[in-house]
């Protein structure tokens, strides 16, 4: 496992039309809270400190759907539900500001300035959360 992170959801809109989280990079590339697992950490554990790391939520266990994951060789990424807000400030562990800011955008907004790896699981997070949430 190379690294993991969240693909979050806002609880307040997922009834209506859902909105993910984009941190925006100094580029203007929608991201998500994501990084390199540390040595002993499980792809949970990694996501979790990743997040809090790069925009201050901690997600707990009830704000996470344990039925849609993502996983590839490279990365694994969870889904929550939070309504949580984000604070972008410098990474605690490094000192490095990696993002700009966030937005709160639907699909099509974040497939359209997302890395272009992320669409993918964007596309079947954003259906399956729409299917669960949203009958």
């Amino acid at each position: 496992m190379n690294g993991a992170g969240f693909i979050i959801f806002k609880e307040s809109s997922v009834q209506t039309q859902p909105l993910m989280l984009a941190l925006v990079r100094h580029d203007g590339i929608y991201d998500v809270p994501k990084g390199h697992a540390d040595p002993n950490e499980t792809s949970l554990q990694t996501a979790k400190r990743e997040c809090f790391e790069e925009c201050s939520i901690m997600v707990d266990d009830e704000e996470i759907d344990n039925n849609i994951v993502y996983s590839d060789a490279r990365l694994t990424l969870f889904c929550a539900i939070s309504e949580k807000s984000p604070i972008v400030t410098k990474n605690p562990a490094s000192g490095v500001l990696e993002h700009a800011g966030y937005r709160w955008v639907d699909l099509e907004e974040f497939c359209s300035k997302c890395l272009p790896y992320l669409e993918k699981p964007a596309r079947s997070f954003y259906s399956s959360v729409l299917s669960t949430y949203n009958p």
